[in-house]
């Protein structure tokens, strides 16, 4: 019998949907990385965000075959998986697209409305009126053309935004209306109101976003960074903020996470910031789902090839 460990805050929603549909299969469910430790030498396929899973972990786990990564992102797990090239990894591609577009909406909207601003006047009982700036007619650029550009892309058109692209191919995308490439971030960037940060964490884009690329945009720009900290060099970012070369941020992700308090940010008045929350909703077990059945399906029929999300 295939024995699936799923390590989950919210894992009595994947058990009351799978359990039904996959009675063959003994699933166990914990809720954090200790409790998982223990069941590891014995589990085939994990289900999983997996930032507790470590390299000692994965190397004891001698019957891991399969291991369904939560989310977009997988290089969390790139030193826990490095000497397991015997274990075939899935992500979740494809699911968060409505709540990153909310997320990256918010921080815009956070910035343009001055949030700040207005919980400081309503924390003080201070009734002041002021003109707030409007999302219609102004350009955006998203680095990073996936899933998530895509839908974020028809959102930002359907506001009356024109949306550039910046990608290393110079693919069509629906809702994008012009696409440029890396090579071209400087001309991206150089008209534009916001710059919307997707791109995923490697070598090859750690700190791609620095101080040439906000030298290049307009004082009245903003960067909103939803996808991950270190593409954006932090330092870079708080010197242009404080000395004007953009006029601010809307940030979900850092450098380190947590925010360590010692950090500037958290009292720039120019700066908006959540705390890692973009990808999350409360239908989140509901959307990772429509990705984990078929999957598990195509496993547990030995069709591999018919999984989707694999990330090579």
């Amino acid at each position: 019998m295939t024995k699936v460990l799923i390590v989950d805050n919210e894992f009595e929603k994947y058990k009351n949907h799978l359990e039904p549909i996959f009675p063959d299969v003994d699933f166990s469910y914990v809720t954090d990385g200790d409790a998982a430790a223990l069941l590891m030498p014995e589990t085939e396929v994990i289900i999983s965000i997996g930032r507790w899973l470590t390299a000692d972990m994965a190397a004891g786990a001698k019957n891991l075959k399969w291991m369904q990564c939560n989310i977009t992102g997988t290089d969390h797990l790139d030193d826990s998986l490095a000497g397991r090239s015997d274990v075939l990894l899935t992500n979740g591609r494809g699911i968060h697209g409505p709540q990153m577009a909310e997320m990256t909406l918010f921080h815009m909207l956070a910035l343009y409305r001055q949030v700040r601003r207005l919980a400081k006047n309503q924390a003080g009982h201070v009734y002041e009126r002021f003109l707030p700036k409007v999302l219609d007619t102004r350009k955006v650029a998203i680095l990073g053309l996936g899933a998530i550009a895509e839908h974020m892309s028809r959102v930002f058109s359907s506001l009356g935004m024109t949306v550039y692209g910046i990608s290393r191919t110079e693919r069509a995308v629906e809702g994008i209306d012009k696409i440029f490439s890396r090579d071209n971030m400087a001309e991206a960037v150089a008209d534009v109101d916001f710059l919307v940060v997707l791109l995923p964490f490697s070598p090859e884009t750690e700190k791609i976003v620095g101080a040439e690329t906000f030298a290049a945009m307009k004082p009245s720009a903003c960067l909103i960074n939803v996808a991950r900290g270190g593409v954006v060099d932090e330092a870079a970012l708080i010197e242009a903020l404080n000395s004007g070369a953009i006029a601010g941020a809307g940030l979900d992700v850092y450098e380190k996470d947590p925010l360590p308090a010692e950090s500037p940010l958290w009292d720039m008045e120019n700066v908006f910031m959540t705390p890692f929350i973009g990808g999350r909703s409360d239908l989140y077990a509901e959307r990772i789902l429509t990705v984990i059945e078929p999957n598990l399906r195509a496993y547990l029929d030995g069709n591999l090839d018919k999984m989707i999300n694999i990330v090579d």
